[in-house]
């Protein structure tokens, strides 16, 4: 099958191309192709708005004289995409990295999102802007998240209000919040190719419109300068966190290696024994001997 697009240095997964994709004002064919295959529901266009357009703002770079200059930053949002339509109110974020509170960090955006439309507290019984509770749009939220969370083989999950002994879904459903891992094979053939063309940014001649275009929007060919500096910049703090995350695991794997042979010295194991199970050398071997004042026939 011939690919049509070749994706140039910037991944769908990386902040900037992300909100680009969902959150573009001109491209809103691409949210409405989203929604349909994530939640099922085809929106018109005109009944989108994009509360957090994706754009590029400037900020000055410190120094003076001439090193002082224009950097560029995403527009600072709460979340990654946030999206009114008629039907719903949907929350869109992308979590490529393990996060041990994500999950419940993600309920809280799609309360949060409900919450500020509405205005709801704890001292009122109605909905700002709204003739009673009758009236409320309801919260869909998505999660995409880069590696796996959940022990199950399923890619794609969803959660509504429902009774906790028979499974009984209560109506109206006004919080659907689901995730979608990237890692796993979907049965659903809509989502699976949005699951290929974020994890390569890769469309093909048999996909959909919207994806297509959402491929070539992400080009860096037909990005503006300022977006190129800011991928070059995103990859460069992206390479120096790695690079400290590397520096830290190697850091910690050597101490726990100087932990155990500590400890199978304290156990009067010989010098070529602790060199054997921990893979340290001689002279560190000896070092520890010695600090700990020990002596091995």
């Amino acid at each position: 099958m011939p690919y049509i697009h070749t994706p140039r240095q910037i991944l769908p997964t990386s902040d900037l191309a992300f909100k680009k994709i969902l959150a573009s004002e001109d491209h809103k064919s691409v949210t409405r192709g989203f929604i349909k295959d994530f939640f099922g529901v085809d929106v018109e266009l005109d009944d989108i708005r994009i509360v957090n357009p994706y754009s590029i703002k400037a900020y000055p770079k410190p120094g003076r004289g001439k090193r002082r200059g224009k950097g560029q930053m995403l527009r600072e949002t709460r979340r990654d995409i946030t999206i009114e339509a008629t039907v719903a109110d949907v929350t869109v974020e992308m979590q490529l990295y393990w996060d041990p509170a994500f999950v419940l960090r993600s309920l809280y955006y799609a309360l949060d999102l409900f919450m500020r439309r509405y205005g709801l507290n704890r001292d009122t019984d109605t909905a700002g802007g709204v003739d009673g509770f009758a009236g409320l749009v309801p919260v869909w939220s998505i999660s995409i998240l880069g590696r796996p969370y959940f022990e199950d083989t399923r890619a794609y999950r969803m959660g509504v209000l429902c009774d906790e002994d028979t499974g009984e879904l209560f109506e109206p459903r006004l919080i659907r919040w689901g995730f979608y891992e990237l890692t796993k094979t979907d049965d659903n053939a809509a989502r699976a190719r949005w699951a290929r063309f974020l994890q390569t940014g890769v469309a093909t001649a048999d996909d959909p419109e919207y994806l297509r275009e959402a491929a070539s929007i992400i080009d860096t060919v037909n990005m503006t300068p300022e977006e190129r500096d800011m991928i070059t910049e995103q990859q460069k703090a992206e390479d120096r966190y790695w690079g400290g995350l590397r520096g830290a695991k190697i850091e910690g794997i050597r101490d726990a290696k100087l932990d155990a042979a500590r400890a199978a010295l304290g156990l009067h194991l010989t010098h070529d024994q602790v060199m054997a199970i921990t893979g340290l050398d001689a002279a560190t071997v000896n070092r520890l001997a010695d600090e700990l004042g020990l002596t091995v026939a």
